[in-house]
């Protein structure tokens, strides 16, 4: 009981914790305004910074990171994480490609959401909190992070985005979250996952335009698919592993 209660309390904490540097990164915006793609997101650096502290210091960088058994041949890696690759040309289809006035600012945009951005997300979602949710089961660790992930985007209400596209937002990155943890959860190294979330985000923050709705419902259609088929490609392995610990 009183591990559960640790693992309900670390995960409320990085949740808070979370909330209050976007809250306070959110609020900087609206102040100021900035045109800059770095200090759009200079609130998050510091988030950034206390993450690579911490798993320099605790020597986590190999558990987080690189502690996967590559079982899975190139081919096969490729196989499962090109319907990613889908979802990213969807996007930039539906943005009209990327808005090339300034290679800088598309530079600067590319470098705060690979590096601080999705970095931080992942590492917070598909890196502690799905781990520590492990011992819950993987059902339960990848819907509990998944759905924390997508609340998480209720602060675009503050920056003044509509109900009706938060709350499509929150569907998106819900089904986002099943699908990254789910890779997690397949032996696929969060290093694929920062790097799709920081694509996704570089996409749709220097689109030519904003897609219209049906890009947003079609991305959709193709995470859900791909949710289930990496479901049940997880509940296989489960039960393999059930049946091996069972027979030993």
């Amino acid at each position: 009981m009183k591990v559960n209660q640790n693992i309900v309390l670390k995960i409320i904490g990085l949740e808070f914790l979370l909330m209050i540097f976007y809250t306070l990164n959110g609020a900087y915006q609206i102040i100021t305004k900035p045109s800059n793609p770095v200090l759009q997101f200079i609130g998050l650096v510091p988030l950034a910074v206390g993450i690579l502290i911490y798993l320099t210091i605790k020597n986590k960088w190999k558990f987080y990171f690189f502690d996967i058994k590559l079982n899975n041949s190139v081919k096969n890696t490729i196989l499962l994480n090109s319907p990613l690759v889908l979802v990213l040309l969807v996007i930039l289809l539906g943005n009209k490609g990327l808005n090339t006035t300034s290679v800088s600012d598309l530079f600067l945009m590319f470098i705060i959401q690979f590096f601080v951005v999705a970095f931080i997300e992942e590492i917070f979602f598909r890196g502690f909190m799905l781990k520590m949710l492990f011992s819950k089961g993987i059902k339960k660790s990848v819907l509990i992070s998944s759905f924390l992930f997508g609340i998480t985007h209720l602060l675009q209400l503050i920056g003044g985005q509509s109900i009706e596209d938060t709350i499509l937002q929150i569907i998106y990155a819900f089904l986002v979250g099943l699908v990254l943890s789910l890779l997690i959860v397949n032996k696929q190294s969060i290093i694929i996952t920062i790097t799709f979330h920081a694509f996704n985000n570089f996409f749709n923050f220097m689109g030519n335009v904003q897609a219209s709705s049906l890009f947003a419902y079609i991305i959709i259609a193709i995470l859900f698919f791909y949710t289930i088929y990496l479901w049940k490609r997880a509940n296989k392995k489960e039960c393999i592993r059930q049946e091996i610990n069972i027979a030993v």
